[in-house]
């Protein structure tokens, strides 16, 4: 969650959520974090998705609870979780969540992208709807998650999960994908018992570090190492992190040691939570129309990279930058980003980059074994040229 948007109150809330693994019991993390009163919630149900709009199976839908109650008043700037409920979910299954907001709130989101509808809502004043199967009432739409910040999924024999904590690049602005939904469907492709869910944990306009000058009070959210132990340590289940943070920080001015500063302060919180942390490697960028990109940030983006890659702080590297450099079919401009993987803004991959980097992710480095591939465009990469740092 990143910001908070849109006084509701007397109305209800419909959030569609994705379940990456089967199970046989669910609790749901609400969040009042941007709120700016405390948030009553004076029901809440869950069912399966019709898959229309905001329409859920007659028959499915189940009460939840909190603490044995029907109601929840949780303060400002605080999480609540519902009771463990008997709900038997499979993999790929839609869920719909629905939240009476009893009182006008400012509603907790996450901002990001014009990727599919996830979240709908009835009009101010609609009353508690809950229980309604049908979508007609539900007449405001958004692509923003609202209030729900997690669902946990009990397994027996888990494998446990993979959190991703990273920026706009991870968020899939100005993409149609995500690479780390590309990685799910990948690792959807092995056997059952091999299987985890990779949860997103990306926010754009996100930094490592905490600096005077970004985007944290305007929807860029608390910097990573602020909130890496509420969105990444804490997950239930969680056995690895993934880092792909830093970037943002150079551009707002930071330097390279700040960064890395930054980057150890993550992997020592890491690995006194008993998780193992997986670093990746900073993607190329260039001057855009809209940002300018210097010699000495570019430095300072290589002299990083070549940390992460060569320290041995993290407990293992994903090393994406060199995917989407501009180094195949005979070009050799490793610090800029491949065009065919651009999404116009030199920062940015398109779906075609955020597959890409979904592809060259070594799923051993996450410990587990090797996920067959997404079929992609086929690019040959240019000889003698090393992208190593980008």
């Amino acid at each position: 969650m990143a910001l908070g948007y849109a006084p509701t109150g007397n109305a209800t809330l419909r959030e569609l959520i994705p379940v990456h693994q089967a199970g046989s019991q669910i609790e749901l993390r609400l969040s009042n974090e941007y709120g700016d009163k405390p948030l009553a919630i004076g029901a809440a149900t869950v069912a399966t998705s019709s898959g229309v709009a905001a329409g859920v199976v007659a028959g499915t839908v189940t009460p939840l609870t909190f603490g044995g109650q029907s109601t929840v008043v949780i303060p400002v700037g605080g999480l609540a979780m519902t009771d463990p409920t008997p709900v038997s979910v499979q993999a790929g299954q839609t869920l719909a969540v629905s939240l009476f907001v009893a009182q006008p709130d400012l509603v907790t989101v996450h901002p990001c992208c014009q990727g599919p509808i996830v979240s709908y809502g009835t009009v101010n004043g609609g009353g508690n709807l809950t229980a309604a199967t049908a979508t007609a009432p539900f007449v405001y739409h958004s692509p923003w998650p609202a209030i729900v910040d997690a669902l946990d999924v009990l397994q027996t024999g888990g494998n446990g999960s993979i959190v991703v904590v990273g920026d706009s690049i991870t968020d899939g602005y100005h993409s149609t994908v995500r690479w780390t939904d590309v990685l799910q469907q990948r690792i959807d492709l092995l056997p059952v018992a091999d299987q985890r869910s990779v949860v997103n944990e990306g926010i754009t306009a996100n930094t490592l570090t905490e600096l005077p000058n970004d985007d944290s009070k305007k929807g860029g959210g608390e910097a990573g190492v602020a909130r890496i132990q509420r969105d990444a340590l804490t997950q239930p289940g969680v056995s690895t992190v993934v880092l792909l943070l830093g970037t943002n920080d150079l551009w707002f001015g930071a330097s390279s040691a700040q960064v890395i500063a930054g980057m150890r302060q993550v992997i020592a919180a890491a690995h006194t939570a008993g998780v193992r942390i997986v670093g990746v490697t900073l993607l190329p960028r260039q001057t855009s129309p809209t940002e300018a990109w210097t010699p000495a940030q570019q430095a300072a983006l290589m002299q990083v990279n070549a940390w992460i890659l060569h320290s041995g702080a993290f407990d293992g590297v994903l090393d994406l930058g060199p995917v989407v450099a501009d180094a195949y079919n005979g070009a050799c401009v490793p610090t800029s980003m491949f065009p065919p993987y651009d999404s116009g803004d030199h920062l940015h991959p398109n779906a075609t980059g955020e597959t890409a980097m979904a592809d060259a992710v070594n799923t051993t480095v996450l410990g587990m074994p090797v996920a067959p591939q997404v079929p992609e465009p086929l690019v040959t990469p240019t000889p003698g040229c090393s992208a190593e740092g980008v």
